[in-house]
């Protein structure tokens, strides 16, 4: 589109609050061109995600028109750019919720941890009962002292049963402890701060059923 079209359309928006068909006629003049710039430019990308950024970039500059300055670039320039930006954060996100998904399953295809986890009362008493009955050793059926559970939330219970059960994967104490939509590094770190806590209560409990990394 040439840049005067471009600006007359942008000048409409910024300065008519009754143009009630500025915004749509904006939208027609760059949706489709700036999708196909988006999936020409991201071929790993789906089509679909590249349409979903350019419409939002869009709305964006429809709703907050004063945002972009003629001065520094073109109109479609700063779409692109708006657009590129808004497509990253949706791949991005997508990513991260794939991940957290990845990391449900692997949990849930545990035989143990599958099992106990999500127990409904989150009491891992019930949950060491319930071993007993189908042969656990006896290191890992002791019952834990009333004194280490005290206080407890139900998620640090979730954690203790795992260790309990030697489980070492940081995903599976994530989900226990409800940070699995946390950045990898923050979710080593709680869970290595909520097992160290643990850990410390069963050593002046006396007792030695729980592993540590």
């Amino acid at each position: 589109m040439p840049t005067d079209a471009g600006r007359a359309l942008h000048e409409r928006l910024l300065t008519d609050a009754d143009d009630t068909e500025a915004p749509s006629d904006f939208a027609v003049a760059y949706l489709d061109r700036l999708t196909d710039w988006l999936t020409a430019h991201n071929p790993g990308a789906d089509p679909h995600d590249c349409a979903t950024a350019a419409e939002d970039a869009i709305l964006v500059l429809i709703k907050n028109p004063a945002a972009y300055k003629p001065e520094r670039q073109t109109l479609e320039v700063y779409l692109r750019i708006s657009a590129a930006g808004d497509l990253k954060n949706l791949l991005r996100a997508e990513r991260r919720h794939s991940r957290r998904r990845a990391a449900l399953e692997s949990v849930e295809l545990s035989p143990a941890v599958g099992k106990y986890l999500w127990d409904a009362e989150g009491d891992p008493a019930l949950i060491v009962e319930r071993r007993e009955g189908e042969g656990a050793s006896p290191a890992e059926a002791h019952p834990v002292p009333p004194a280490v559970l005290e206080g407890l939330t139900v998620q640090e219970r979730k954690a203790l049963e795992l260790m309990r059960l030697g489980e070492r994967k940081t995903a599976a104490y994530a989900l226990a402890l409800g940070i699995a939509d946390r950045p990898a590094a923050e979710q080593r770190r709680e869970v290595k701060r909520v097992k160290d806590r643990l850990q410390k209560r069963l050593e002046r409990a006396g007792n030695k059923g729980g592993r540590h990394e």
